[in-house]
């Protein structure tokens, strides 16, 4: 099939001349999603079309970059006589593009990564069990982010540190991370973005001797820093969230990311967590009363790399999961519809 990806069009914050590339050049879990999705339908001998990420380097002949960032030349293309030999669209936007404005006869499914309702329902799939519960939705497929191990690194022998890797927020429980740490006596390296300054404070404050704050990463960095953690946290808490909604974590790329590595996860059971976490880590209270020896048993008790890994690409592996919506391309393209 020609399969047209869109991802979530956004410029790099540091430099909005340029687009967030698939990969990503540092912070940006939905084109790591599309990255390892992409990966997959290439084995299975799709060609692909890239929507929303100008600038990227094709990982393949198979693949098109289509120079077109902004949302109404994304919408032009899609209407377009060089779309007319796409197949199937299907849209990791988030609401970006609206399915209305594409021609009626081409096929298209998206799928929602954010907490909350998505903005078109038509045919979206959903990375949890739990987000589609919060979307009020029973009959949409549930698909899980997807991982190819080739991009990671596996390392069986790990540093003496705990990893926070995202945005610095109070619904991604970078404060309860801290606090956990702290309880276990470990360092916590904290890789991500923070736009919040008082609450950035607040955690250097009751924090600052466990943190080792190194900003946004990306390239083989980030991927150090993932392989070479005791164990990633995403300690995401039941507090309102950006959008205006309780955060219901969707479905975690970090958590596959971090596990095809051999890095456990100590997760919460918010949203996704508690579907996926159990078999790759382990699952803790919210909030940030840990006892030293609550804190520091989980970590004893995390699974060792080698058993991690191998979970993760049973789970997760990027060709299962792309054969699962190949299966969806197919029904799409017979008509079928859910809302």
């Amino acid at each position: 099939m020609r399969v047209v990806l869109v991802t979530m069009a956004l410029r790099v914050p540091t430099d909005p001349s340029h687009w967030i590339t698939v990969p990503p050049q540092g912070y940006a879990g939905i084109h790591w999603i599309v990255a390892n999705h992409m990966d997959g339908l290439l084995e299975l001998g799709h060609e692909v079309f890239l929507l929303g990420a100008p600038g990227t380097e094709p990982v393949s002949p198979a693949v098109t970059v289509v120079d077109a960032g902004e949302i109404e030349d994304m919408h032009a293309w899609l209407n377009s006589s060089e779309a007319s030999v796409v197949d199937v669209v299907h849209d990791f936007s988030c609401g970006q593009i609206d399915p209305d404005r594409i021609p009626k006869n081409m096929a298209y499914l998206s799928t929602h990564h954010l907490t909350g309702k998505p903005k078109y329902p038509r045919n979206c799939v959903y990375a949890s069990y739990a987000q589609r519960a919060q979307a009020e939705n029973d009959v949409a497929p549930v698909v899980r982010i997807s991982v190819n191990r080739a991009r990671y690194p596996f390392q069986a022998q790990k540093d003496d540190y705990l990893l926070y890797l995202g945005r610095i927020s109070e619904w991604k429980g970078t404060y309860e991370a801290a606090a956990f740490a702290s309880a276990a006596g470990r360092r916590l390296i904290v890789a991500g973005p923070s736009w919040e300054e008082n609450y950035l404070a607040r955690i250097r404050r009751d924090f600052g001797e466990t943190l080792d704050l190194v900003g946004e990463v990306g390239g083989e960095r980030r991927l150090d820093l993932i392989a070479r953690a005791t164990a990633m946290m995403v300690l995401s808490q039941s507090t309102m969230g950006p959008w205006g909604v309780v955060w219901c974590e969707p479905g975690s790329t970090v958590v596959s990311e971090a596990a095809v590595c051999g890095t456990p996860v100590i997760g919460t059971s918010n949203g996704c967590l508690a579907e996926i976490v159990p078999g790759v880590g382990a699952v803790v209270p919210e909030g940030s009363d840990f006892t030293t020896e609550q804190a520091r048993d989980v970590v004893a008790g995390l699974p060792e790399p080698g058993s991690v890994h191998a979970t993760a690409v049973r789970q997760w592996d990027y060709v299962v999961v792309a054969k699962e919506f190949e299966t969806i391309y197919h029904d799409v393209l017979a008509g079928r519809s859910w809302t």
